[in-house]
């Protein structure tokens, strides 16, 4: 009798903690950032966040030159997005949560030609 009491008590805590799992939503994993510097100062930065890794690219620095983001999702063909607006705007991204993104590198785009970081960022998802 004393073993199917504990059985019953590790089945019932074990609902309890599989239900509480269930509706505490999904996980956020942290922001992951890739830079790309020029003349020893940040010309770009890409930032991913949220839960399914959108990506957004930054022009951080009054140059002239143009900003993008490589990038693959989870599934299908890398991809760019490029901000060519100036000093202090940015581009994201769609969020697109079935297929997430994968990797990314920050870029600095000059005379049409993409300068990147030559790591590869990992969001984690």
């Amino acid at each position: 009798m004393t073993r199917y009491r504990k059985t019953g008590r590790a089945l019932t805590a074990g609902a309890a903690l599989l239900g509480a799992l269930a509706l505490s939503g999904p996980a956020h994993a942290a922001d992951v950032t890739s830079y790309v510097s020029s003349r020893g100062q940040v010309a770009a930065r890409a930032v991913s966040y949220g839960a399914n890794g959108a990506v957004r690219v930054c022009d951080v620095q009054a140059d002239g030159y143009g900003v993008a983001v490589r990038y693959y999702r989870r599934f299908g063909d890398p991809q760019t997005l490029s901000d060519f607006k100036g000093n202090g705007t940015c581009s994201e991204t769609t969020d697109i949560q079935s297929n997430p993104i994968a990797i990314f590198t920050a870029c600095v785009v000059i005379d049409s030609v993409d300068y990147c970081n030559s790591q590869y960022a990992d969001t984690g998802r």
